[in-house]
Protein backbone atom coordinates (compact mmCIF):
# COMPACT_ATOMS: atom_id res chain seq x y z
CA UNK A 1 0.00 0.00 0.00
CA UNK A 2 2.69 2.48 0.70
CA UNK A 3 4.61 1.85 -2.73
CA UNK A 4 2.08 2.31 -4.25
CA UNK A 5 1.06 5.74 -2.55
CA UNK A 6 4.82 6.52 -3.40
CA UNK A 7 4.26 5.70 -7.06
CA UNK A 8 1.43 7.72 -7.08
CA UNK A 9 2.93 10.95 -5.88
CA UNK A 10 6.01 10.46 -8.49
CA UNK A 11 3.56 10.25 -11.11
CA UNK A 12 1.89 13.55 -9.79
CA UNK A 13 4.72 15.10 -9.31
CA UNK A 14 5.86 13.90 -12.48
CA UNK A 15 2.95 15.51 -14.49
CA UNK A 16 3.23 18.50 -12.41
CA UNK A 17 7.04 18.97 -13.53
CA UNK A 18 5.79 18.75 -17.36
CA UNK A 19 3.09 21.02 -16.79
CA UNK A 20 5.41 23.71 -15.58
CA UNK A 21 3.55 24.19 -12.40
CA UNK A 22 6.13 22.04 -10.33
CA UNK A 23 7.97 25.48 -10.58
CA UNK A 24 4.90 27.24 -8.89
CA UNK A 25 4.78 24.47 -6.37
CA UNK A 26 8.49 24.45 -5.08
CA UNK A 27 8.66 28.66 -5.11
CA UNK A 28 7.42 28.26 -1.41
CA UNK A 29 4.86 30.53 -1.19
CA UNK A 30 7.43 33.99 -1.90
CA UNK A 31 5.31 36.75 -2.96
CA UNK A 32 4.56 37.62 -6.39
CA UNK A 33 6.38 40.59 -8.07
CA UNK A 34 3.83 43.49 -9.01
CA UNK A 35 2.51 42.39 -12.74
CA UNK A 36 4.35 38.89 -12.47
CA UNK A 37 2.63 36.00 -14.10
CA UNK A 38 3.21 32.86 -15.44
CA UNK A 39 3.90 33.06 -19.32
CA UNK A 40 4.23 29.79 -21.64
CA UNK A 41 7.87 29.02 -22.58
CA UNK A 42 6.89 28.53 -26.70
CA UNK A 43 5.42 32.63 -26.42
CA UNK A 44 8.76 34.25 -24.61
CA UNK A 45 11.78 35.15 -27.79
CA UNK A 46 14.93 36.24 -27.12
CA UNK A 47 15.93 39.99 -27.40
CA UNK A 48 17.51 40.35 -30.86
CA UNK A 49 19.38 43.54 -29.14
CA UNK A 50 21.08 41.01 -25.90
CA UNK A 51 24.46 41.56 -25.86
CA UNK A 52 25.07 37.91 -24.61
CA UNK A 53 25.70 35.63 -27.63
CA UNK A 54 26.42 32.55 -25.53
CA UNK A 55 25.95 30.50 -22.16
CA UNK A 56 28.34 28.19 -20.32
CA UNK A 57 26.77 24.90 -21.06
CA UNK A 58 28.37 23.85 -17.62
CA UNK A 59 26.42 26.63 -15.96
CA UNK A 60 23.56 26.38 -18.09
CA UNK A 61 22.85 22.70 -16.43
CA UNK A 62 23.64 23.70 -12.88
CA UNK A 63 20.92 26.35 -13.04
CA UNK A 64 18.31 23.70 -14.72
CA UNK A 65 19.14 21.30 -12.20
CA UNK A 66 18.18 24.42 -9.21
CA UNK A 67 15.45 25.22 -11.19
CA UNK A 68 14.33 21.41 -11.43
CA UNK A 69 14.27 20.88 -7.73
CA UNK A 70 13.28 24.53 -6.32
CA UNK A 71 12.02 26.19 -9.45
CA UNK A 72 12.63 29.81 -10.70
CA UNK A 73 12.92 31.88 -7.74
CA UNK A 74 13.23 35.44 -9.66
CA UNK A 75 10.63 36.21 -12.12
CA UNK A 76 12.02 37.31 -15.93
CA UNK A 77 11.19 40.34 -17.44
CA UNK A 78 9.41 40.72 -20.74
CA UNK A 79 7.72 43.62 -23.44
CA UNK A 80 4.30 42.84 -23.98
CA UNK A 81 3.13 40.48 -26.75
CA UNK A 82 3.09 41.81 -30.02
CA UNK A 83 0.41 40.76 -32.82
CA UNK A 84 2.41 37.42 -32.58
CA UNK A 85 1.57 36.86 -29.53
CA UNK A 86 5.27 36.37 -28.67
CA UNK A 87 6.85 38.64 -25.38
CA UNK A 88 10.52 39.69 -26.09
CA UNK A 89 12.87 39.14 -23.36
CA UNK A 90 14.11 41.89 -21.11
CA UNK A 91 15.83 40.25 -18.62
CA UNK A 92 16.85 36.81 -17.68
CA UNK A 93 17.53 34.82 -20.40
CA UNK A 94 20.06 32.90 -18.68
CA UNK A 95 16.78 31.19 -16.36
CA UNK A 96 14.95 31.53 -19.41
CA UNK A 97 17.44 29.04 -21.14
CA UNK A 98 17.86 26.79 -17.74
CA UNK A 99 13.77 26.64 -17.40
CA UNK A 100 13.68 25.50 -20.98
CA UNK A 101 16.47 22.86 -20.37
CA UNK A 102 14.58 21.93 -16.71
CA UNK A 103 11.74 20.63 -18.89
CA UNK A 104 9.14 23.30 -17.75
CA UNK A 105 6.60 24.56 -20.35
CA UNK A 106 6.10 28.24 -18.52
CA UNK A 107 7.86 30.44 -16.48
CA UNK A 108 7.04 33.69 -14.13
CA UNK A 109 7.59 37.15 -15.49
CA UNK A 110 6.76 40.53 -15.07
CA UNK A 111 5.59 42.46 -18.27
CA UNK A 112 6.88 45.96 -18.98
CA UNK A 113 7.20 48.11 -21.74
CA UNK A 114 10.67 48.78 -22.75
CA UNK A 115 12.00 52.31 -21.92
CA UNK A 116 15.57 53.60 -22.23
CA UNK A 117 15.73 53.30 -18.05
CA UNK A 118 14.77 49.83 -18.39
CA UNK A 119 17.74 48.89 -21.56
CA UNK A 120 20.00 50.74 -19.74
CA UNK A 121 19.62 48.22 -16.46
CA UNK A 122 19.44 45.67 -19.47
CA UNK A 123 22.91 46.26 -20.50
CA UNK A 124 24.38 47.19 -17.25
CA UNK A 125 23.37 43.85 -15.79
CA UNK A 126 24.80 41.95 -18.91
CA UNK A 127 28.25 44.51 -18.32
CA UNK A 128 28.43 43.45 -15.28
CA UNK A 129 28.39 39.35 -15.24
CA UNK A 130 32.09 38.29 -15.26
CA UNK A 131 31.32 35.61 -18.47
CA UNK A 132 30.98 37.89 -20.68
CA UNK A 133 33.53 37.89 -23.51
CA UNK A 134 34.96 41.47 -24.54
CA UNK A 135 33.61 41.88 -27.56
CA UNK A 136 29.77 40.84 -25.93
CA UNK A 137 30.82 43.65 -23.52
CA UNK A 138 32.10 45.76 -26.26
CA UNK A 139 28.44 45.47 -28.00
CA UNK A 140 26.60 46.69 -24.93
CA UNK A 141 29.10 49.60 -24.33
CA UNK A 142 28.12 50.23 -27.87
CA UNK A 143 24.66 50.04 -27.21
CA UNK A 144 24.36 52.69 -24.68
CA UNK A 145 26.64 54.88 -25.91
CA UNK A 146 23.93 54.95 -29.04
CA UNK A 147 20.69 55.59 -26.47
CA UNK A 148 22.34 58.52 -25.99
CA UNK A 149 24.30 57.81 -22.71
CA UNK A 150 27.43 59.78 -22.33
CA UNK A 151 30.75 58.12 -21.46
CA UNK A 152 30.55 59.38 -17.84
CA UNK A 153 27.11 58.03 -17.30
CA UNK A 154 28.25 54.49 -18.13
CA UNK A 155 31.20 54.73 -16.02
CA UNK A 156 29.19 56.04 -12.94
CA UNK A 157 26.48 53.03 -13.92
CA UNK A 158 29.79 49.82 -14.19
CA UNK A 159 31.93 51.29 -11.55
CA UNK A 160 34.29 52.14 -14.21
CA UNK A 161 36.34 54.78 -15.33
CA UNK A 162 35.64 57.03 -18.80
CA UNK A 163 39.06 55.43 -20.25
CA UNK A 164 37.64 52.36 -20.01
CA UNK A 165 34.89 52.84 -21.33
CA UNK A 166 36.14 55.04 -24.56
CA UNK A 167 37.94 52.32 -24.93
CA UNK A 168 35.56 49.82 -25.39
CA UNK A 169 33.42 51.64 -27.29
CA UNK A 170 36.51 52.07 -29.71
CA UNK A 171 36.34 48.52 -30.54
CA UNK A 172 33.25 48.66 -32.73
CA UNK A 173 35.89 50.67 -34.83
CA UNK A 174 38.64 48.32 -34.98
CA UNK A 175 39.80 45.78 -37.67
CA UNK A 176 38.09 42.86 -37.89
CA UNK A 177 41.12 40.40 -36.92
CA UNK A 178 41.21 42.32 -33.71
CA UNK A 179 37.54 41.94 -32.86
CA UNK A 180 37.77 38.25 -33.80
CA UNK A 181 40.20 38.04 -30.67
CA UNK A 182 37.83 39.90 -28.80
CA UNK A 183 35.32 37.37 -29.23
CA UNK A 184 37.47 34.64 -27.79
CA UNK A 185 38.23 37.37 -24.69
CA UNK A 186 41.50 38.95 -25.28
CA UNK A 187 41.69 41.72 -22.99
CA UNK A 188 40.36 44.70 -24.20
CA UNK A 189 43.60 47.11 -22.87
CA UNK A 190 45.69 45.06 -25.21
CA UNK A 191 43.71 45.29 -27.96
CA UNK A 192 44.15 49.06 -28.08
CA UNK A 193 47.77 48.54 -27.80
CA UNK A 194 47.21 46.08 -30.64
CA UNK A 195 45.41 48.53 -32.62
CA UNK A 196 48.07 51.36 -31.86
CA UNK A 197 50.88 49.14 -33.71
CA UNK A 198 48.48 48.09 -36.22
CA UNK A 199 48.20 51.61 -37.71
CA UNK A 200 52.55 51.02 -37.55
CA UNK A 201 52.45 47.91 -38.93
CA UNK A 202 49.64 46.35 -40.03
CA UNK A 203 51.53 42.81 -41.27
CA UNK A 204 53.61 42.74 -37.94
CA UNK A 205 50.19 42.61 -36.04
CA UNK A 206 48.75 40.15 -38.50
CA UNK A 207 51.82 38.02 -37.89
CA UNK A 208 51.24 38.39 -33.94
CA UNK A 209 47.73 37.32 -34.44
CA UNK A 210 48.45 34.56 -36.24
CA UNK A 211 51.23 33.22 -33.83
CA UNK A 212 49.78 33.62 -30.20
CA UNK A 213 46.77 31.94 -29.00
CA UNK A 214 43.95 34.64 -27.49
CA UNK A 215 44.91 33.95 -23.92
CA UNK A 216 48.40 34.26 -24.27
CA UNK A 217 47.66 38.31 -26.01
CA UNK A 218 48.76 40.77 -22.69
CA UNK A 219 49.73 43.91 -22.27
CA UNK A 220 53.13 42.14 -21.69
CA UNK A 221 53.19 40.38 -25.08
CA UNK A 222 52.44 43.18 -27.05
CA UNK A 223 54.74 45.16 -25.65
CA UNK A 224 57.63 42.96 -26.82
CA UNK A 225 56.03 43.20 -30.08
CA UNK A 226 56.06 46.82 -30.05
CA UNK A 227 59.49 46.70 -28.93
CA UNK A 228 60.37 44.20 -32.04
CA UNK A 229 58.92 46.90 -34.44
CA UNK A 230 60.23 49.91 -33.15
CA UNK A 231 64.02 48.44 -33.11
CA UNK A 232 63.25 47.42 -37.18
CA UNK A 233 61.95 51.04 -37.87
CA UNK A 234 65.06 52.50 -36.40
CA UNK A 235 66.89 49.63 -38.15
CA UNK A 236 65.44 50.69 -41.68
CA UNK A 237 65.34 54.30 -40.83
CA UNK A 238 69.56 54.02 -39.85
CA UNK A 239 69.74 52.15 -43.47
CA UNK A 240 67.83 54.75 -45.37
CA UNK A 241 69.82 57.40 -43.83
CA UNK A 242 73.25 56.16 -44.31
CA UNK A 243 75.61 58.22 -46.79
CA UNK A 244 76.02 56.22 -50.04
CA UNK A 245 79.58 54.44 -50.72
CA UNK A 246 81.61 56.92 -53.03
CA UNK A 247 82.99 54.25 -54.61
CA UNK A 248 82.20 50.49 -56.06
CA UNK A 249 83.19 47.75 -54.94
CA UNK A 250 87.14 46.95 -55.75
CA UNK A 251 87.15 44.08 -58.58
CA UNK A 252 90.36 42.14 -59.06
CA UNK A 253 91.16 42.77 -62.49
CA UNK A 254 91.78 38.94 -64.32
CA UNK A 255 94.99 37.74 -64.29
CA UNK A 256 97.57 38.91 -66.93
CA UNK A 257 95.60 42.15 -67.96
CA UNK A 258 98.43 44.72 -66.37
CA UNK A 259 101.18 42.78 -68.87
CA UNK A 260 98.50 43.33 -71.85
CA UNK A 261 97.76 46.44 -71.09
CA UNK A 262 101.60 47.77 -70.99
CA UNK A 263 102.09 45.69 -74.15
CA UNK A 264 99.66 47.65 -75.58
CA UNK A 265 100.43 51.21 -74.41
CA UNK A 266 104.60 49.96 -75.80
CA UNK A 267 102.87 49.01 -79.07
CA UNK A 268 101.21 52.75 -79.24
CA UNK A 269 104.06 54.79 -77.62
CA UNK A 270 102.39 55.56 -75.08
CA UNK A 271 104.95 54.11 -72.34
CA UNK A 272 105.83 56.27 -69.29
CA UNK A 273 108.52 56.32 -66.68
CA UNK A 274 107.93 54.75 -63.17
CA UNK A 275 107.44 57.85 -61.32
CA UNK A 276 104.52 58.74 -63.87
CA UNK A 277 102.69 55.38 -63.81
CA UNK A 278 102.59 55.59 -60.02
CA UNK A 279 101.15 58.66 -59.74
CA UNK A 280 98.41 57.90 -62.37
CA UNK A 281 97.82 55.09 -60.67
CA UNK A 282 97.33 57.14 -57.00
CA UNK A 283 94.30 59.00 -59.43
CA UNK A 284 92.72 56.64 -61.12
CA UNK A 285 92.44 53.48 -58.42
CA UNK A 286 89.35 53.11 -56.05
CA UNK A 287 89.93 53.96 -52.68
CA UNK A 288 89.24 51.87 -49.81
CA UNK A 289 85.97 52.46 -48.01
CA UNK A 290 86.42 54.21 -44.50
CA UNK A 291 83.80 52.04 -42.20
CA UNK A 292 84.32 54.24 -39.66
CA UNK A 293 83.35 57.10 -41.57
CA UNK A 294 78.99 55.63 -42.03
CA UNK A 295 76.93 56.01 -38.91
CA UNK A 296 76.51 53.23 -36.77
CA UNK A 297 74.48 52.01 -33.68
CA UNK A 298 75.46 51.08 -30.42
CA UNK A 299 73.22 48.55 -28.87
CA UNK A 300 73.25 46.37 -25.79
CA UNK A 301 72.81 42.52 -25.07
CA UNK A 302 72.80 40.43 -21.90
CA UNK A 303 74.94 43.32 -20.54
CA UNK A 304 77.56 43.36 -23.32
CA UNK A 305 77.96 46.44 -26.00
CA UNK A 306 78.29 46.42 -29.82
CA UNK A 307 77.70 47.68 -32.81
CA UNK A 308 75.02 46.64 -35.25
CA UNK A 309 75.73 45.32 -38.74
CA UNK A 310 73.08 47.67 -40.47
CA UNK A 311 74.45 46.60 -43.84
CA UNK A 312 74.90 42.27 -43.45
CA UNK A 313 71.54 41.09 -43.56
CA UNK A 314 70.62 38.63 -40.77
CA UNK A 315 68.61 35.16 -41.33
CA UNK A 316 65.22 36.24 -40.90
CA UNK A 317 64.13 39.76 -40.18
CA UNK A 318 63.35 39.35 -36.45
CA UNK A 319 67.07 39.53 -36.37
CA UNK A 320 69.97 41.56 -36.48
CA UNK A 321 73.90 41.14 -36.61
CA UNK A 322 76.16 42.76 -33.79
CA UNK A 323 79.76 42.75 -33.70
CA UNK A 324 80.38 43.35 -29.88
CA UNK A 325 83.49 45.32 -28.81
CA UNK A 326 86.25 43.92 -27.45
CA UNK A 327 86.00 40.49 -27.95
CA UNK A 328 85.24 41.17 -31.70
CA UNK A 329 82.56 38.26 -31.38
CA UNK A 330 79.75 38.44 -34.43
CA UNK A 331 76.62 37.34 -33.31
CA UNK A 332 73.02 37.13 -34.82
CA UNK A 333 70.61 38.45 -31.87
CA UNK A 334 66.44 38.49 -31.98
CA UNK A 335 65.76 42.30 -32.08
CA UNK A 336 63.34 42.38 -29.25
CA UNK A 337 65.97 41.32 -26.79
CA UNK A 338 68.35 44.38 -28.15
CA UNK A 339 68.43 47.85 -26.44
CA UNK A 340 69.36 51.13 -28.51
CA UNK A 341 72.22 52.50 -26.53
CA UNK A 342 73.32 55.49 -29.12
CA UNK A 343 73.90 56.24 -32.35
CA UNK A 344 76.92 57.27 -33.69
CA UNK A 345 78.10 60.05 -36.65
CA UNK A 346 81.86 59.81 -37.10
Amino acid sequence: MAEKKFGSTMQTLDRLKKSGDLAALTRKNKPAQAGQRDIPLDAIVPDPEQPRRHFDKDQLASLAESIRTQGVLQAITVQPADAAGKHVLIMGERRFQAAKLAGLTRIPAVVREMTDALRMAQLTENVQRADLTTLEVAEAVAAMRAAGQSRSAIAEALGWNEGEVSRFAALAKMPDALRDVAARNAPIRALSDLNTLWKKDEAAVRQFLSETEAGDISRVTVERLRGEIEAKQAAHDMSATAPPEPFGPQVEAPRGTSDASAERRDAEGQGSEPGEATAAASQTAPRPRDVSASPALLVRHAGQVGRALLDQPASNTKSVLIRFEGEGRLAEVPLAEVELVELLRN
